[in-house]
């Protein structure tokens, strides 16, 4: 009943969503138990298993670099041959980061937020008007060390002069330490918004955040 509601990806229907849809067309009072569950079963009639997707990963990497020439993926398992790592970055993007934008990237990692505990790596630059432009992006189990290296190792590969990467980031310790691995050469700073962010919180003078715009955005 509720499947084909669920095809558009853009449309976020929640368990309170359904009981109301129940009660005005049917007259039925469901729990929330019974609508989150509907809702549960109604995303995999639509998706799919998500664990069982991962199966379909090599697949859907393959055919990638079959149809985009310079395409580069892996997926790295652990020792019980259980998914860990996942990376990709579309041929189109590496040919053109590598011969006309600029050698500075920003990375920083966001939690998916599914049953499938683990997070979204990405690397992205700004080309000439100042948009974003995706570079290269992974899944890991979790935001370290470990995940970071295997990120950043992945993106080295990549990059035609990986000396002259100026890395833009958070001040996470996990990509401090990758840097100093993985580009020793490479410059690494700290992303101003990051940086705002966290002197808004444990600063709360509002003198201190128009000093740092003021050092931020000084004139050239």
């Amino acid at each position: 009943m509720f499947a084909r509601k669920f095809v558009d990806p853009g449309r976020n229907i929640r368990p309170k969503d359904i009981m109301t849809d129940m009660k005005d067309k049917h007259g039925i009072n469901p729990t929330y138990n019974k609508a989150y569950r509907s809702k549960d079963h109604a995303l995999h009639s639509v998706f799919g298993d998500p664990w069982e997707s991962f199966k379909t990963l090599p697949a859907y990497f393959h055919m990638s670099e079959k149809s985009d020439p310079g395409t580069k993926t892996k997926i790295e398992t652990d020792r019980k041959n259980r998914f860990k790592y996942g990376f990709m970055a579309l041929g189109a993007c590496i040919e053109g980061f590598n011969t006309v934008i600029r050698p500075v990237i920003a990375v920083d990692a966001t939690h998916l937020k599914s049953k499938i505990i683990g997070v979204l790596l990405v690397a992205v630059c700004n080309y000439g008007n100042e948009m974003i432009y995706p570079l290269a992006f992974a899944f890991a189990n979790s935001e370290c060390s470990k995940s970071w290296i295997w990120f950043l190792k992945q993106l080295h590969d990549l990059i035609l002069h990986p000396e002259l990467v100026m890395i833009v980031s958070d001040r996470h310790m996990g990509i401090s330490n990758s840097m100093r691995a993985i580009f020793p050469n490479g410059a690494h700073r700290v992303c101003a918004y990051h940086l705002a962010k966290n002197l808004k919180q444990h600063c709360r003078k509002r003198g201190d955040l128009s000093l740092l715009s003021c050092c931020i955005y000084v004139p050239c």
